[in-house]
Parts: structure tokens; C-alpha cells; sequence
């Protein structure tokens, strides 16, 4: 099913550290958004002047510009709510994180400087937590077909609490394979992509690939194949994105990739050689998938950096905690 139409998409490019200080106006000649379910990708022609280099369409992209304190816009993000997925999704996420997920303004919403932040915040009363998760509707689930190169890419601040006050703190974004929607078991045969984790407050990221079979499995289950990269500093912006490249050169007998840029710059590359195991790479490279921005508290991974439980009764929330998002974007080219 094909659709049509023609809007003006404000795009923002500004300097670190000053929100949205530049933007600029591109035209955007049609939508063209297809029915992937299970074949081809969605398709948005922009102008190639607003497009990052070596790619000639825009997949998906939303810079929050929602009055301040709306929620983002509902026909491109879902917000999740609770301590599950409605009608048999794992508990506390399939993760162990403590938080409950709402869409309260407290912590969701499109600030003033039309970015988006997710803010976890704790009840000192009784000690729990509540924070927030979208994703993207099923009408712009994406795909990278054989012959095509993707990009999916934020530019994300995260909270400059310190260590101490910030164990449990566990902001993401990421991609899942859409047919994670219709079967809540699938994991981790739908594919999944960590593009950002960063716990406990640390200058770290943690970019990880989920496939296959758990436990064990051609990606290592629970724990996932992954890279640990330096240098993200917290309180400061930070371009995030990971590529497929399904191109194939020379001649097709090349090896398909995939690899994660910080600030433009590679810290991981992962090749279909790496990965042993032809429908898991499938599953992660060429499977429809969706984007997902959370703020989690508790849970596996930061316990696991931690060593102790997470978490503990210096955690605070609040600002210092949260993620703040200027843009999403998902780019794709031809061969």
C-alpha cells in the first residue's frame, strides 16, 4: 500500500551545546511509504541538500516540534506504559528493571527548546520509580534490503549527575524487530540493535547486538555480541547512529557490515562473517524494525557493570537523569 503527500519538514542542525540555536527548511517533495511487513523498506524523498553524505532518501525523522510539554507525536511514537507490554509481554520489560512507564508529563515530554526528554523520577515517599518509553507506530517500521545502505541516528544529551547519585540509571536508544509487536516470545530471533546504553552515570556506551536463540545462540544470548566505546561525556550532545550496509561490493561478493558511529566517528564495526549464523544476521540486517528511546531504572545491565544491585537509596532522579533527544532520523540509499 502506497501513500502520497507533501509537507514541509523543518530539519535541525545545530552546534553542540545549543539545542536548536540553526535550523534549516527543506521541502519535501512526497512521501512514499510502503507496506514492509515482511519485504520492502518505507521511502521518503527529501531534498539532497538536508541529507547526510552517501544518502539519497530520508526514512523517518522527527525533531519533537510539538508545543512545550506535549507528549511527542502520537502518529509516529507509541508511548509505552507500565511494567509490561499488554496481553502476555515479559515483566519489568524482560529486563528486571523496577521503573513503571508513564506519559506523564513528569516524565515525557517536548521541552521549550523543542527537544524531547524522558525523565525518571523517584517517590521519596514510598521509594518507586516512574519514567518512559516510546517507540515508533507500525506505519514507519523500516528495513535495509539487499543493495541498500541505512543509517538510524539521534543526537542525544544525557543527565550529568555523577556516579554515586545516578546507580540504576539506564537511558537507550535502539532498534527492535517489529514482529517483536504480534509475538512477545520472538526475542531475540526479531532482531535487536542497541545503538546507546549508558548506566550508572558513566562516560560510556554500550552498543550490542541481539540475535538468534537464548540462552546461548550465534549472538551470545542473554549478554548479546557488543563493543564498549569511551569518550561520550554525559551533559553534552552526542550524535548516536548505527549503518547497515547490505551493498555487497565489488561485484557482490562482498561481506555485508554494520557498524556504530559516535559523533560521525566508527568505535564498531561487525561483519556477517563475525556472526555465524545466515538467519540470524537476517534477522538483525534485513528484518522490519522500529525505534525505541527509554530511560529504564534498575535492571541487568547496570547490576552487572555495578556489581550490587541497582538502585540504591543515593539514586536520583530528575533532570540530572534524563535523556534529552533534539532529533531521530532513519536515512537509507541505493546501491
Amino acid at each position: 500500500m502506497f501513500r502520497s503527500a507533501t509537507v514541509l519538514l523543518a530539519l535541525l542542525f545545530a552546534s553542540a551545546g545549543l539545542g536548536n540555536a540553526a535550523k534549516r527548511l527543506a521541502q519535501i517533495d512526497h512521501v512514499d511509504q510502503a507496506d514492509i511487513r515482511g519485504s520492502a523498506s518505507v521511502s521518503v524523498s527529501v531534498s539532497a541538500s538536508v541529507l547526510p553524505s552517501g544518502f539519497s532518501r530520508c526514512l523517518f525523522y522527527d525533531d519533537f516540534s510539538q508545543p512545550s510539554g506535549h507528549l511527542p507525536d502520537p502518529s509516529k511514537w507509541q508511548v509505552d506504559l507500565g511494567t509490561a507490554y499488554p496481553g502476555g509481554g515479559p515483566e519489568h520489560w524482560g529486563t528486571g528493571e523496577i521503573q513503571t512507564y508513564t506519559g506523564d508529563a513528569a516524565n515525557l515530554r517536548v521541552t521549550r527548546e523543542g527537544t524531547l526528554k524522558i525523565t525518571p523520577v523517584r517517590d521519596g515517599r514510598n521509594k518507586t520509580w516512574t519514567s518512559s518509553r516510546i517507540e515508533t507506530t507500525a506505519d514507519w517500521d523500516f528495513a535495509c534490503p539487499r543493495g541498500h545502505r541505512m543509517r538510524v541516528e539521534a543526537r542525544i544529551r544525557l543527565g550529568g549527575n555523577p556516579g554515586p547519585v545516578s546507580m540504576g540509571i539506564w537511558p537507550a536508544f535502539w532498534v527492535l524487530g517489529s514482529g517483536y509487536r504480534a509475538n512477545y516470545s520472538a526475542w531475540p530471533a526479531v532482531g535487536e540493535v542497541d545503538i546507546l546504553e549508558s548506566v550508572n552515570g558513566e562516560a560510556r556506551v554500550w552498543q550490542t547486538v541481539h540475535c538468534g536463540t537464548s540462552p546461548g545462540g550465534a549472538c551470545n544470548e542473554p549478554s548479546g555480541r557488543g563493543h564498549v566505546s569511551d569518550g561520550a561525556e554525559r551533559a553534552s550532545w552526542h550524535t548516536f547512529a548505527w549503518e547497515v550496509d547490505r551493498r555487497r561490493w565489488p561485484l557482490g561478493l562482498g561481506s555485508e557490515s554494520m557498524a556504530w558511529l559516535v559523533d560521525g566517528e566508527t568505535r564498531w564495526t561487525f561483519r556477517e562473517a563475525d556472526l555465524h549464523g545466515d538467519e540470524a544476521w537476517h534477522a538483525v540486517v534485513a528484518n522490519s524494525k522500529m525505534v525505541l528511546l527509554n530511560v529504564a531504572v534498575g535492571g541487568a545491565l547496570p547490576n552487572a557493570i555495578a556489581g550490587f544491585d541497582t538502585p540504591t537509596n543515593r539514586t536520583r532522579g530528575g533532570d540530572g537523569a534524563a535523556m534529552e533527544v533534539d532529533y531521530v532520523a532513519v536515512y537509507s540509499s541505493w546501491l
